[in-house]
């Protein structure tokens, strides 16, 4: 019972389906269908027997029904060369009350209608494509069935034959099954993550309760039973870490199973809006500026944000502070010289060779760690680094570099660097800051750091905590240590470029407390994020076709709380936002030929088929895909805004709370302590800023199960706020 195109999968279509149709029909011994074609209806849909004029080679046939509710149902089946299904639903008086159409993915569909009263009722299926008898079985709405069911707004999502979701509201949350036939092999279980929630299970989900946020990411995977974390499952090694068998790929070559989900807004709401109702992400593309109201945010702070079809003016009209240098309207000379002029650009991560200018010669050849090809007589002299500096194009107000990569790679520690930021920051000086213009400079969007300053290490909190009293002389020693090949640079960003997904429990706290260390190193900071998991590229990723539905292999969507968490602390704890990838706004969905492959099945069919018809001509624009991420980057902003971006330069402190009555949490207010004993801890923690009789504090525990808890925070006007929290995203508001 397994097709070879899909292995590990049952799957209605494959070429033994079932052994009951074996049992019912002798001469059948192989079951192959070709694609369903659309419904319309079937004159044959009363109680006839079957008649000569039967055209479908077998079935439908209804083989059972479950998972029942006032509003679904799954109707399990088996047919061949049945391509579309007319459904019908009568009471116990042989009354039509539901009926409808589907063109099926897989054997087990989920049907859904319009709420039924308990009661006896039968299902009937009759075939569309093709003229066939009608299968009938009963079955009853009891007074235990779940009430209703609710389909949340998709951002994102895989491929339904591995995860298909489906949500019935219960009390103050949901609970959550998965209809997908998939299942795992010997030796191999579901794991799923339900927002930082990891599950396990031979099963698929079944009824679990979510409580959550608004917003959650939902993601299944094959792997190994007892896997410690996903991490170790690679595609190319083996070793005593890392395992080409920690994981079991779903059809088609994939990885995981995804989708990227809005709930509606609590009744009760205490905290700030953080996704309009608006917000319409089914149409695929990026649209937050077609939605967002105007807003401008605090002097020297940075955020970067792609226009797209949008214009410069209007982008920046809604908060957008920099414009990167490839992106400026180049069709207008005088616009990108009064952008430029007035510091509100960015260089775009330009690479060694193209801001040193430097001319490669021959064929790589590697040596003391850089590349002959482009440094044939080694690192410069200092006074070759100085004229470098002079030579470079500071027209715009935020240098950040990629220097730690590629083939024109020279080690960060080399002396060269230091001439040559020392005279580069002198002519920013020169140039921006005797404008008071703030400015950036920063060697490279990354940081490689020494493992004294990661939470994630096994250190002790002592250890860590210690760490924030030191000078910065006395701290692990870098390239940005006092007197350090980059101490001339102003900037390090904080990267979030997460591998494997349930790698991202801690990150927020990491950032926070690592962009505590740099502000002590005298550099100020923010959060340069890319918006999908750095790890195994192979995940089906659906896009909607009025001709049919595309799926694109691409990287895992980052989790949406994570990214806008992200982008919210990046202006409280820094002054910088840039998500590397974003997309601004597309007139069409033509996707690149060269860059995006997947799998296209056309209205009706249950297999791929060749002739996807949305690939972008040569020279033509193409389609950079959607994952929701630069919408979330733009509501990460908008948040931060309307709360602390309001008192900004306020007096800063940890607020005092507990969770359902449990024990105060009375937080250490130096430094980033607080954010160490919460990590170590795995739970939440408050934050505020108070300037003129207003706070803005938010909560945040990126190690929160999917149950809603009561929270007491103790203002610092010693007034106690209540409220309810849930999920792992980001609770803000203003008092």
């Amino acid at each position: 019972m397994q097709e070879q195109k899909k292995p590990g999968v049952y799957y209605q279509f494959s070429s033994v389906f079932y052994f009951t149709v074996i049992a019912l029909v002798a001469a059948v011994v192989i079951i192959q269908t070709k694609p369903f074609s659309r419904f319309s209806k079937n004159p044959q849909e009363s109680k006839g027997l079957p008649t000569d004029s039967d055209s479908c080679k077998l079935g439908p046939k209804i083989l059972s029904i479950s998972n029942i509710s006032t509003t679904q149902l799954n109707g399990q089946f088996y047919g061949t060369d049945v391509f579309e299904i007319a459904w019908v639903i009568r009471d116990t008086k042989e009354k039509i009350v539901r009926q409808g159409e589907f063109a099926p993915q897989h054997s087990n569909p989920r049907i859904s209608f319009e709420a039924l009263p308990f009661g006896k009722y039968t299902l009937t299926y009759t075939g569309k494509s093709c003229l066939s008898s009608p299968s009938t079985m009963p079955f009853e709405i009891g007074s235990n069935a779940k009430k209703g069911t609710f389909t949340p707004k998709v951002i994102a999502k895989g491929l339904n034959e591995h995860m298909e979701l489906g949500f019935v509201p219960n009390g103050n949350g949901y609970l959550i099954s998965d209809y997908a036939i998939a299942i795992p092999g010997d030796g191999y279980e579901f794991r799923y993550m339900i927002g930082a929630e990891v599950i396990t299970s031979d099963k698929p989900l079944s009824n679990h309760f979510y409580a959550g946020g608004r917003m959650v990411r939902i993601w299944k995977m094959k792997t190994k039973k007892g896997l410690e974390n996903t991490a170790r499952w690679s595609d190319k090694e083996n070793n005593w870490y890392y395992s080409t068998t920690a994981g079991e790929g779903f059809s088609y070559n994939t990885t995981a199973a995804f989708q990227t989900l809005i709930f509606p807004e609590r009744k009760d709401k205490v905290f700030n809006t953080v996704i309009p109702d608006v917000f319409d992400p089914s149409t695929q593309v990026t649209q937050w500026a077609d939605i967002a109201p105007d807003m401008k945010l605090p002097k020297g702070h940075v955020w970067v944000a792609a226009a797209g079809d949008w214009s410069v003016d209007k982008v920046m009209s809604k908060g957008v502070t920099h414009i990167a240098h490839h992106a400026l309207p180049w069709d207008n000379k005088t616009k990108v010289q009064q952008l430029k002029e007035g510091g509100v650009t960015y260089n775009n991560v330009p690479r060694i060779e193209h801001f040193l200018h430097l001319n490669p010669q021959g064929a790589d050849n590697f040596r003391n760690g850089y590349n002959l090809r482009y440094w044939p007589n080694g690192p410069l002299t200092k006074e070759q680094a100085i004229q470098k500096a002079n030579e470079a194009d500071i027209s715009d107000a935020v240098w950040i570099g990629e220097t730690m990569e590629g083939t024109s790679f020279m080690p960060a520690e080399a002396e060269m660097w230091g001439h040559f930021y020392k005279r580069l920051h002198e002519r920013y000086q020169e140039k921006w800051g005797a404008r008071k213009i703030p400015y950036y400079i920063a060697h490279n969007y990354f940081m490689f750091w020494p493992s004294e300053m990661s939470l994630s290490l096994k250190k002790s909190r002592a250890h860590f905590k210690s760490l924030l009293h030191q000078a910065p002389n006395k701290l692990p020693e870098t390239n940005f240590s006092p007197g350090g090949s980059l101490s001339s640079t102003t900037l390090i960003p904080e990267a979030v470029y997460i591998g494997a997904p349930d790698a991202q429990t801690g990150q927020v706290y990491e950032s926070i407390y690592r962009m505590h260390l740099i502000r002590q190193m005298g550099y100020e900071t923010g959060i340069f994020l890319f918006g999908v998991h750095e790890w195994r590229p192979n995940n089906l990723h659906q896009y909607k076709y009025p001709e049919g539905l595309f799926y694109n292999y691409s990287k895992l969507p980052l989790d949406p709380n994570v990214i806008i968490a992200n982008g919210f602390i990046a202006q409280i704890f820094g002054k910088l936002y840039i998500e590397w990838g974003g997309s601004g706004k597309t007139s069409n969905k033509n996707f690149d030929p060269e860059w995006y492959k997947g799998i296209w099945f056309p209205k009706g069919a249950d297999q791929p088929q060749e002739g996807f018809p949305h690939y972008a001509k040569p020279q033509s624009p193409s389609y950079p895909g959607y994952n929701g991420s630069s919408d979330l980057s733009y509501f990460s902003q908008k948040l931060y805004n309307d709360t602390f971006g309001k008192i900004n330069g306020g007096s800063r402190k940890f607020l005092k709370h507990r969770l359902d009555n449990g024990q105060w949490i009375t937080p250490s207010q130096f430094s980033a302590e607080e954010i160490v004993d919460a990590y170590h801890d795995k739970r939440g923690f408050v934050y505020s800023e108070t300037k003129n009789g207003q706070t803005a504090w938010f909560y945040l525990n990126s190690f929160s199960d999917n149950k809603s808890h009561d929270i007491e925070v103790e203002l610092p006007s010693g007034a106690i706020m209540k409220a309810q929290v849930s999920g792992n995203g980001i609770h803000a508001r203003i008092n």
